[in-house]
């Protein structure tokens, strides 16, 4: 009878699980949004698919390797906000909708019709490729299917696709396209790898067990996938974790998992559903997986408990926030284990497990050993490291756990003007940037303005620039990890290489100049280029150190041609182009090209 009343339990909570989604995706326009392609819907990546230190904030579109396919408006309204950047989005547009929602369409290749028209003339007056432009009232009015743009690869995107989000305009919290109906063809079931074990100890996590569910380990028992072992555990509180994967179009490219469960015999214990999130929430993706284990295994696990300092709000848990306290008294029971995507295509598994005896945890007593007298981090305090000339000051939010953390210090090295400060471990989390400030250990005269602080993971690891400024014989700026910091300085300008046509081409006769700009260490600051002494349009593509310039209209050098004809006739036909780069530590190069059609 027990068992029947708890198989009720489980069935009524599916079930009221599964109306409540319902509701709420009703709450949302169905038919309002229409794709902002043609071709059919194909998921690069859904909603929410986790990525380093934030969540995908919107679906990405397969575009099948090509650039240039049209975007269009997904429904009536005016663009509000217009950002081109070398890196993040590229070339992204936003529109806003009467109904309170605003779609986001980035990593363009161009934009289209009047939109282009107008941004083409607000770079030339302000003489930048990259700006940030908000619209506070109706300008550039679009229609539902109305062309916008065409898909591309610009920005730090890792192909060509179109990135397409749906926003709450009041709130600007990224919502799930999937409530607004907009949702891929699926009939394929998320698949649950492996649950992980683990087991609270003083400032951490033990992994005790990693449960795979494969033929030769689980069975289908009654629309449960198995395990055939039972779980055996001693006495103590407890966390889990799983391993999953969904599928959409076919089953051999996994996907981001849209929900998990996990109960404990038939009792709801903690549920993930990825319908909404807010921007400032994204990086605390580092708290709700085994970050550690992540940074060693390169395996994102995700947590079926809440940390304390994790505030990220799509969770729903029991008072103990997902954690489990085993006691002898709960000799043996089930867990159950659910993955689910936006369709409601849906997996579970199911363990066993037994209580043993209390005994002594060899694994516990390392532990407690290796953090014994070690200096401690809080979150939610502010607190200062200072050690031999080395000076941190954590924010409030810079942690999501107590941290028993440890501060080395090396020799010099000959490329610095500091020793080496080994600040904790890369493998904790950083959840807001800290402060961090290095003394000057020698005088350099100077050269004050080209010092940085450098950064790496590991001492196995190059170090990079993470820039910084000289005050007072200190060296300061902000740091997202913890690791391994020291004095460096960067003297070298960038460099510049024109990227000759293809032979048998001279320069005019082809659509475009590229150059190859980069720099080697603080990284781009500025660019320009000039043609004949004026400014023109450089196209900065920061993945491949790519700055090209597109004849923007057919009649370009032909305008060069009249002006030269009649300003300097015996330069009529010469084309110079000056390419102008500068580094964050204000290293400057400027090459001149002479291009004669």
């Amino acid at each position: 009878m027990e068992s029947h009343s708890r198989y009720i339990r489980v069935v009524l909570f599916f079930c009221l699980l599964f109306g409540l989604n319902q509701a709420f995706a009703q709450k949302y326009p169905q038919d309002y949004f229409r794709y902002p392609m043609d071709s059919l819907p194909n998921f690069v990546s859904p909603f929410g698919v986790m990525r380093d230190n934030h969540f995908h904030s919107g679906i990405d579109l397969r575009t099948n390797g090509k650039i240039g396919l049209p975007v269009y408006a997904s429904a009536d309204g005016y663009v509000s906000r217009i950002k081109v950047a070398r890196g993040a989005y590229g070339k992204a547009l936003y529109i806003e909708h009467a109904n309170g929602y605003a779609t986001v369409y980035a990593h363009l290749d161009s934009y289209y019709g009047a939109i282009a028209q107008w941004i083409h003339e607000y770079q030339y007056i302000n003489q930048t490729f990259e700006f940030d432009k908000i619209f506070m009232k109706p300008f550039l009015i679009v229609k539902k299917g109305d062309t916008i743009g065409l898909s591309g690869n610009s920005g730090t995107s890792s192909g060509p696709h179109l990135h397409f989000e749906i926003r709450d305009s009041r709130t600007e919290k990224i919502l799930n396209p999937a409530l607004f109906g907009i949702l891929p063809v699926d009939n394929f079931a998320p698949e649950i790898n492996k649950i992980y074990v683990y087991k609270f100890v003083r400032e951490g996590l033990l992994l005790k067990k990693q449960l795979a569910f494969t033929n030769k380990t689980a069975s289908w028992q009654n629309g449960f996938l198995q395990l055939k072992d039972t779980l055996l555990l001693d006495p103590d509180t407890y966390g889990f974790g799983i391993d999953a994967q969904d599928f959409i179009h076919n089953n051999k490219d996994p996907k981001g998992l849209y929900s998990y469960s996990f109960w404990l015999n038939q009792s709801h214990k903690f549920t993930h559903t990825l319908n909404q999130f807010a921007f400032d929430e994204t990086k605390y993706i580092n708290a709700h997986i085994d970050f550690p284990y992540y940074k060693l295994e390169k395996l994102r696990v995700q947590k079926c408990f809440v940390d304390d300092g994790n505030r990220f709000s799509t969770y729903q848990t029991d008072a103990d926030k997902g954690r489990v306290n085993f006691t002898q008294a709960s000799s043996n029971g089930e867990l159950i284990f659910e993955a689910a995507d936006v369709n409601q295509n849906k997996t579970y598994v199911k363990i066993l497990y037994k209580i043993g005896l209390n005994q002594m945890d060899a694994e516990r007593q390392t532990y407690e050993n290796l953090i014994a007298n070690k200096p401690m981090l809080f979150p939610g305090k502010a607190s200062v490291v200072e050690q031999d000339g080395f000076w941190a000051s954590m924010d409030e939010k810079s942690l999501y756990d107590t941290t028993c953390y440890v501060l080395n210090t090396f020799p010099k090295t000959a490329d610095a003007f500091s020793n080496t400060y080994a600040f904790h471990s890369y493998t904790t989390p950083v959840h807001a940037a800290f402060n961090v400030a290095i003394k000057l250990d020698f005088p350099a005269i100077g050269l004050e303005d080209k010092l940085v602080l450098a950064y790496a993971k590991t001492n196995k690891d190059g170090f990079n620039s993470i820039s910084g400024t000289f005050k007072n014989g200190w060296v300061q700026t902000k740091a997202n990890n913890f690791g391994l910091f020291k004095i460096m300085l960067d003297t070298i300008a960038p460099q510049v290489k024109w990227l000759l046509p293809k032979k048998g081409k001279e320069a005019a006769d082809t659509l475009r100049w590229e150059f190859e700009i980069s720099d080697d260490f603080s990284g781009i600051k500025s660019y320009d280029m000039f043609l004949n002494g004026r400014w023109i349009l450089g196209d900065f593509d920061a993945k491949n150190d790519r700055l090209t310039y597109v004849f923007d209209e057919v009649y370009a050098i032909e305008r060069e041609r009249i002006y030269n004809l009649e300003n300097n006739p015996s330069e009529a036909n010469a084309f110079k182009v000056l390419v102008r780069v500068t580094d964050n530590k204000g290293n400057k190069t400027e090459r001149w090209f002479e291009m004669i059609p």
